[in-house]
Parts: C-alpha cells; structure tokens; sequence
C-alpha cells in the first residue's frame, strides 16, 4: 500500500506568491498535495476539515490577527507545524513567531532555497532558525540568564519541573514521588525562582527558550 501523500496547505492572499511557493514546495516534495487559502476564514475552514503535514503562512492574509493567528490555526489541529512564509521585518516578527508557536520564520526577500530548506527542517518535526532568529534567541538568553536549566536544578527539581510541563496538578505529582503536596509546592517554588519565572507559562518559554538556541 503506498503511502498517503504529503498535503500542505499554503495561506497566501496573492496568485503570483501562490502559484511560485506551490512550484517551490513540489520541488521539494514531489508528490505533495497543496491545498490554499486566501483569507483567514478559508484557512480555518480548511484546517477544520483535512490534516495537514505543513501549513505555510503568510501573516498578512484578510481576516487574520498577525500572530493570533498562529495560535488559533494551531488551536484547529494541535499537531500540524505552522511555516511563517512573509513579507513583515523578519528581525521584528521572526522570534515573536516562534514564540507564538511557529515552527520557523523564512522572510519573503530571502532566496527560494531557504524556503525549501526551512520545508525540510520543518517536515522532520524540528524547528526551523535562520541567523537572524538564533542571535535573537541567544540575546534573548544572555538577557534572562540562559544558562542549562538542568543545571540549575537538583535531580528532585528536574523531575518535577517536568511534571509540571507535562501539565500534571500538585497533588497529582506528590502522589507519583510519594511526596507531600506542600513539599511539591515548595520545590515548585525554589524552581520558580532558580529560573527567574513567575508561572507555568513562563516556565515552559525559559525551558523552549534554552533548547531552541540549542
């Protein structure tokens, strides 16, 4: 039985952009299927109804909110790695992008083989980082202290700090480690305060942070 294959979704509101990023994603991906959308309303529609390998995107379609709709795209279907493919200031909106949950940013003044190159990166289930994003993210850490969580934390803290990234309750992770819930709390706030974070959300950027300048 052959194997499904690959279906992209490309959302781009101009022909001539779309019918170039097509040709470039099948130089790519031979037998890719690409399907496209040109406002935010057929994108959701579309992600809605079909699973997609790939969504590229360009940010300024009618009906979108710039980086919202990263978010609400991937609110549609969790697992599906969204590719910024667009025309705004890659140094303003490439890291913002990725810390919205884009898999990659590829500006559209860059060369035609950056775009396919970011496509591969992105299909391996890996984040694409130009130049430009990986010094951004390694200021970004230098500015936040960015050293190794890991070796921040003791074994104890490691262990737990991962159970709350997991999305696991207090209770629920002093059950696992047959620990006391305010023992749990406590680590949580040593572990807080260790990597500079105010809260779970915080938590999980420091921790992506740190693997993405990886």
């Amino acid at each position: 039985m052959q194997p499904s294959p690959a279906r992209i979704l490309l959302v781009e509101d101009h022909d001539i952009v779309r019918i170039a990023t097509s040709m470039l994603v099948q130089e790519v991906i031979n037998d890719a299927v690409v399907d496209t959308a040109a406002n935010f309303k057929e994108a959701a529609y579309a992600v809605s109804s079909k699973n997609y390998q790939l969504i590229i995107l360009d940010l300024n379609i009618p009906g979108a909110n710039h980086l919202l709709t990263i978010e609400k795209l991937r609110a549609l279907q969790p697992n599906v790695p969204v590719l910024v493919f667009s025309g705004q200031k890659e140094e303003l909106y490439g890291l913002h992008c990725i810390r919205a949950g884009a898999a990659g940013f590829v500006s559209k003044e860059s060369k035609a083989t950056e775009l396919q190159d970011a496509i591969r990166v992105v299909l391996k289930g890996q984040k694409y980082l130009s130049p430009v994003v990986r010094a951004q993210l390694l200021s970004s850490m230098v500015q936040q202290g960015g050293a190794d969580p890991a070796e921040l934390l003791s074994p104890k803290e490691l262990v737990v700090m991962e159970m709350l990234l997991e999305g696991k309750w207090t209770k629920d992770i002093a059950g696992q480690l047959n620990l006391k819930s305010t023992t749990v709390s406590t680590f949580k706030a040593r572990i807080f305060k260790k990597l500079g974070v105010n809260n779970l959300l915080d938590l999980a950027k420091r921790v992506e942070l740190y693997h993405l300048s990886k």
